[in-house]
C-alpha cells in the first residue's frame, strides 16, 4: 500500500495542533490543501482517521494508531537526515536559519555578508517568519529566538538581552516631549495582542487610559512604515535608530520600557555537523555584540 509522505505529514500536524487552520500555518499551505491531503490518507488507507464536528477534530482509535506510527516513521527519517548532513566534512552547502522579519531585514544582511567573506561556499537560506520555528520538523537548522526554547533535544545558547523602547518620527517625538504625557492620549500602532502590549506600555509608566491604539498590525515592516509617516509611536529594541534614522525614541534617555531575552537554538544531533556548527558559532559571536 503507497501513499504520499506529504499527506501523512498533513495528518500528523493535524492530529498534533488539534486544528487544520495551524496545521496549515506550520506547513505553510492553505487549511482545504490540508483538508484534502488528510482525506486522501484516509482513502488510501481505507479508514477514518478524524471524526469530525462542526468545530472539532477528535482522533478515531485508528487514527491515534496511525499516529504513533506515523511519529516513528518521522523521526527515522529526521535522524536519517540528520546523520547526512552530519557525515559532510566540508562547509560547501545550504544552511537554513529561521528569524523574524525585523532581524531578517535590520540584523542578518550585515551577518551573513561578513559570513560569505569568511566562508564563500556556504549558502544561507532565511526562513523569515514571527512564529515560532519549527526546528523539530526540520524547518530550520538553526533559529533566533527571543524567548527561551523549552523543547528537548536542542544546542541552546543565550545571545544577550534586547532593550525595547517607544520610537517614532522625529516631529511627533519632539511634541510630545514638550508636553505633559500625564493624562494625554498616546498614538501607539501595536501588536495584534494589544493586551500583552498594553502590560508592556503601562509597566514602562503609562496609564492604560493613555494607550490610544492607532494601528495594530504582526507585520513590523509595515508598523516601522507607519510610524515613519509620524502615525504614532512603536516598539523597537534601542539599538535599532541606528540603523533606521527616520525614527528616534521619545525619551531623551532612551530609557527601556521592556527587555527580553535572544536565543540561538539548534539541534543537539548536528553538534558534529562541520558546516551548520561553523555557522551556528558564527551567529553567536556577531549576535552577542548586538
Amino acid at each position: 500500500m503507497d501513499f504520499d509522505w506529504n499527506d501523512a505529514k498533513a495528518f500528523l500536524r493535524t492530529a498534533e495542533t488539534g486544528s487544520l487552520t495551524a496545521a496549515s500555518k506550520i506547513l505553510r499551505t492553505s487549511q482545504p490543501t490540508v483538508g484534502r491531503r488528510i482525506s486522501a490518507l484516509e482513502k488510501n488507507l481505507g479508514i477514518v482517521l478524524f471524526e469530525r464536528s462542526k468545530n472539532n477534530l477528535f482522533l478515531t482509535p485508528q487514527g491515534e494508531q496511525i499516529v504513533e506510527v506515523l511519529q516513528g516513521m518521522e523521526k527515522v527519517a529526521s535522524q536519517t537526515i540528520i546523520v547526512a548532513k552530519g557525515a559532510t566534512s566540508s562547509h560547501t552547502g545550504i544552511v537554513t536559519i529561521a528569524v523574524s522579519e525585523i532581524d531578517a531585514v535590520f540584523t542578518m544582511p550585515a551577518i551573513i555578508s561578513e559570513l560569505k567573506k569568511l566562508e564563500p561556499t556556504i549558502q544561507i537560506k532565511l526562513e523569515v517568519s514571527n512564529d515560532t520555528a519549527d526546528l523539530l520538523h526540520r524547518n530550520a537548522d538553526i533559529a533566533v529566538r527571543h524567548y527561551r526554547p523549552e523543547e528537548e533535544a536542542l544546542i541552546i545558547r543565550k545571545i544577550g538581552n534586547r532593550k525595547v523602547s517607544l520610537y517614532g518620527a522625529p516631529n511627533l517625538c519632539k511634541a510630545f516631549r514638550s508636553a505633559n504625557l500625564n493624562g494625554q492620549k498616546v498614538p501607539i500602532i501595536g501588536f495584534n495582542d494589544t493586551d500583552f502590549m498594553t502590560q508592556i506600555l503601562v509597566t514602562g509608566g503609562l496609564d492604560e487610559k493613555q494607550i490610544d491604539y492607532v494601528s495594530i498590525s504582526d507585520f513590523q515592516l509595515s508598523q516601522i512604515e507607519l510610524a515613519k509617516c509620524g502615525l504614532g509611536f512603536i516598539l523597537l529594541p534601542v539599538n535599532f535608530h541606528e540603523t533606521i534614522s527616520e525614527l528616534e525614541c521619545l525619551y531623551p534617555d532612551s530609557r527601556s520600557l521592556y527587555e527580553y531575552s535572544s536565543w540561538l537554538v539548534s539541534h543537539s544531533e548536528l553538534r558534529k555537523n562541520k558546516r551548520i556548527r561553523f555557522v551556528y558559532d558564527f551567529l553567536s559571536t556577531q549576535l552577542s555584540t548586538q
